[in-house]
């Protein structure tokens, strides 16, 4: 049976579960940003949370979700960085065995973030894709709970709880943009958002080295494309979830594209003018803001700075060139 996308009703429902757990994050407008923009630019900031990421939002929801049965097998994940940290900081909170699969040159700072929690790690395959299919092998093998990282209900679900909480801080609000890796993020947020107030439009932020769910939009069915380097280690999926290519569909207005050189301005750019720090994909909104998303109509915008946890050698990296 196929899955179906949460409703806005599963987000408010994700919502009471984890809040015991994490409290909202700030809405904060940058008076420097939306000089820049040309508009009202409110900042929503995920770097509060206790991992400087959302994806606490749709691990906690996912654990939280699980019988007791799955839950005494252990939980295994395949993650680029974030998603594993999330997972292994929900397991330790739950006391739960966690198994993380990462790839082979994983973020050295997510890594060791990870391997705080507790979780056990296996370093496999040069991306995600390859970590992803190591994963599954091994959760088949152990008997393990397989949490996939972006298409899954009740993890989209967790992450749409963001949005939530964007439409109460700034009800009037006319336009977000969100990072897409993906797509977990921005699928919850689009329906969170689409549905409380029908007439904000919803932007996507793609790294064009990987750029699955802007060619899986334009080809109306999900496409995989080959991936090429970035610093984007946030953005590393090479074909978007059959969940979250539906979402895209239904509520996200349009999605632009952002190179590593532009990517790393906007790291630098919320530096210094919104005193944030961001990694890559946290970074991306502003980047497609200020480009391909610059003509959008949209007043009073809001930029979801997804995470925080940037490689020490790319932020020495930036600031040597922009110093």
């Amino acid at each position: 049976m196929k899955a179906a996308l949460p409703t806005l009703r599963d987000i408010e429902e994700a919502e009471g579960r984890i809040r015991r757990y994490i409290p909202p994050t700030p809405l904060e407008e940058s008076k420097g940003l939306s000089e820049m923009l040309g508009r009202e630019v409110y900042l929503k900031l995920e770097t509060f949370q206790p991992i400087r990421v959302f994806k606490i939002r749709g691990a906690l929801n996912k654990l939280l979700s699980l019988g007791d049965s799955d839950l005494k097998k252990g939980v295994i994940t395949a993650s680029s960085g974030n998603h594993g940290y999330a997972i292994a900081y929900a397991a330790r909170v739950f006391g739960v065995h966690a198994t993380i699969c990462v790839p082979d040159k994983v973020n050295p700072q997510k890594l060791r973030a990870i391997q705080e929690q507790g979780a056990e790690v296996i370093r496999s395959g040069g991306g995600y894709d390859e970590t992803y299919e190591s994963a599954l092998a091994t959760a088949q093998r152990r008997r393990m709970t397989f949490v996939h990282a972006f298409d899954d209900k009740d993890v989209i679900a967790g992450q749409g709880t963001c949005g939530l909480e964007v439409v109460r801080q700034l009800p009037d609000l006319d336009g977000i943009a969100v990072a897409i890796g993906g797509g977990g993020l921005i699928a919850g947020i689009s329906i969170a958002v689409k549905e409380s107030v029908a007439s904000a439009k919803v932007f996507g932020a793609e790294t064009e080295s990987i750029p699955s769910m802007y060619e899986s939009v334009a080809e109306g069915a999900p496409v995989r494309v080959s991936p090429r380097p970035t610093i984007a280690d946030g953005m590393q999926a090479a074909i978007p979830g059959a969940l979250t290519f539906e979402a895209a569909m239904r509520h996200v207005d349009k999605i632009g594209l952002v190179s590593d050189a532009e990517l790393e301005d906007a790291i630098y750019d919320l530096l210094r003018l919104g005193r944030t720090m961001a990694e890559p994909a946290g970074a991306s909104p502003l980047a497609a803001m200020k480009r391909p998303l610059r003509g959008e109509d949209a007043a009073k915008m809001v930029l979801v700075i997804s995470g925080g946890n940037i490689s020490l050698d790319l932020l020495r990296s930036i600031l040597a060139k922009k110093m």
